[in-house]
């Protein structure tokens, strides 16, 4: 990637979905777990700054990010439905073309990476860009065009399974093989236990 394509932001909404039940961890949030030395969040922010002009924490618990300004906070509108009703929301909640869908437990979430997906995904003019790496689908590392909302919609309103793989059926999707990272940090990992969290310690 050039060095324009390196500093070029991008008019798109980055998401961060921030309000999952957490249950593994008694209830912490995931997003606020101090990881070298501050809250996973912040680098998440001050990751997504680098490539986007809009950003938007998901979240059901508004209080427990208030301390972050700048930073726009939206609720889900449909609840209990996992992180379909977070994508939801973030598209619901934007007025760009396209939105960037982040989970809020990524400790190494990468800007070059994202914006290698970025320019993948307006190359593919495709509803959705989702990365696949080393045989695992990421789709809450994923880009959505703001278009898909109506039927994101009436599948909330017609299915019992809120699954965001089965709603990936009806869309023009495209999944962007990713086979190896430069370097040895994996963009994607996200801490899902307690026993994640301590290897970054």
């Amino acid at each position: 990637m050039d060095r324009d394509q390196l500093s070029k932001k991008y008019d798109y909404t980055a998401a961060i979905l921030a309000g999952g039940k957490n249950t593994r961890f008694s209830g912490k949030i995931k997003a606020k777990m101090i990881i070298n030395g501050r809250p996973m969040i912040e680098k998440t922010i001050e990751t997504l700054q680098a490539v986007f002009n809009d950003i938007i924490i998901i979240t059901n618990i508004r209080d427990e990010f208030s301390s972050y300004k700048n930073i726009r906070i939206a609720g889900d509108i449909y609840h209990n439905l996992g992180p379909l009703g977070g994508v939801h929301s973030a598209l619901k909640h934007s007025d760009k073309e396209a939105v960037f869908v982040v989970a809020g437990d990524m400790p190494e979430l990468s800007a070059e990476t994202i914006k290698y997906q970025v320019k993948k995904f307006e190359e593919c003019k495709c509803e959705a860009l989702i990365p696949d790496y080393k045989g695992y689908i990421e789709p809450l590392h994923a880009i959505y065009d703001r278009n898909i909302l109506e039927r994101l919609e009436n599948f909330i309103k017609t299915t019992n399974d809120y699954s965001i793989r089965e709603f990936l059926k009806l869309l023009n999707d495209k999944y962007l093989v990713i086979e190896s990272i430069e370097g040895d940090k994996n963009p994607f990992i996200n801490i899902n236990s307690p026993e994640d969290l301590q290897k970054w310690y």
